[in-house]
């Protein structure tokens, strides 16, 4: 399969691209090409939903969007499989823009919902309906339309403003097909906690998109929902090394101080940030392990560090107060020590408790890598 990406694409376009596909092993270009019509259909839902709103300069753009923005670089695919289909769907999406002064809204919804039709067509000729219900492929595209939303919100959110507001629906509008695509064909391979987990922290996603939070607590959630992803389906981040039971123990309690110091200074989302990253980027990948030999251990800690910790650093509690729950859980994750057996030489741990100190220095950062299968 080629990838079609003519001079005419525009440098937004691009980068949106390379930013919202991560590099895989194997299928790259065939979640590429799902994900563009995702990236259509998000456009679409938001010119629809400005449509409503009489907001007509706002659904001219996300009109114009697709076609100068996505369609190009699945366009010779389409050809390819069905000519016919792919000049029909361009001369729709080109004329789209130009249609919303002249159609009323409910004829704008059934053009844009043809339009969709259309899409759909075009993914079942060029992707196989084995790929096309595989969970697992699926969550893949998921995660590259969530990390277009996160680009998408960086660039239109500063300093709880919205200054881009085609931006800022863009995000809404690929989160709404991330949660499409979920619901419609990955939720039902997910464990049931791991499924409560990725719909508290879409819910989370939805909050802090709504208050025009910092793009870091965006990140955060957009974070959770992959890190779950990747669980689940055994994704794998590149360039990224795992350390071993007891060194993620070290790097939670080491985070855990360093949270406290800054809550005490003042530094409140800097303290939420090591909390969580203590949460997402440690106790995640050792907790499978605590389940199995105390599961209400498990849960406890679980619900210690993810819920009360980050729900007390937002409600301001006293420094003490906060320094005893932290205490609370370094003495339950040292009882937890005992069933997390190290799998590597005791001399991987002790650089990994000097890398967990440098680390805590740093402001929480999800991984950059990017996931294969």
């Amino acid at each position: 399969m080629k990838i079609y990406t003519p001079a005419s694409v525009t440098i937004a376009a691009i980068l949106a691209l390379v930013v919202a596909v991560p590099a895989f092993a194997q299928n790259e270009e065939r979640v590429q090409f799902v994900a563009n019509i995702e990236f259509i259909k998000g456009h679409l839902e938001q010119a629809v939903a400005n449509k409503q709103e009489n907001s007509t300069e706002l659904a001219k753009a996300h009109s114009g969007h697709p076609v100068a923005e996505h369609f190009a670089l699945i366009e010779e695919e389409v050809e390819e499989h069905n000519t016919e289909l792919s000049t029909e769907l361009k001369g729709s999406l080109t004329a789209l823009a130009g249609q919303v002064d002249s159609l009323s809204t409910s004829e704008f919804q059934a053009q844009v919902t043809e339009i969709n039709g259309m899409l759909d067509e075009a993914k079942e000729s060029a992707i196989s309906a084995a790929e096309r219900n595989d969970p697992k492929f699926n969550a893949v595209v998921m995660i590259s339309v969530l990390e277009a939303a996160e680009h998408e919100y960086e660039e239109a959110v500063q300093n709880g403003t919205v200054k881009e507001m085609v931006e800022y629906q863009d995000a809404n509008g690929f989160i709404s097909r991330a949660k499409s695509i979920y619901d419609g064909s990955v939720k039902s391979a997910v464990p049931a906690h791991e499924d409560e987990e990725i719909v508290e922290f879409f819910e989370l996603l939805d909050a802090r998109v709504e208050a025009k939070a910092d793009f870091g607590q965006v990140e955060t959630a957009v974070g959770g929902i992959i890190h779950e992803l990747a669980e689940v389906f055994e994704l794998e981040s590149e360039g990224t090394e795992e350390l071993d039971g007891w060194g993620y123990i070290d790097n939670i309690k080491e985070l855990l101080d360093h949270s406290l110091e800054v809550y005490a200074e003042g530094e409140f989302q800097a303290a939420r940030a090591l909390a969580v990253e203590a949460y997402l980027e440690n106790y995640e990948f050792i907790e499978a392990d605590i389940e199995q030999d105390d599961p209400e251990l498990m849960e406890k800690i679980e619900l210690d560090l993810r819920e009360e910790l980050t729900q007390m650093i937002d409600d301001r509690r006293p420094a003490a107060e906060i320094g005893s729950h932290i205490e609370m859980i370094k003495t339950d994750l040292e009882t937890a020590r005992t069933v997390v057996v190290p799998e590597f030489p005791l001399a991987v741990v002790v650089l990994a408790s000097v890398a967990a100190t440098v680390l805590a220095g740093t402001l929480y950062t999800r991984r950059k890598g990017g996931l294969y299968f």
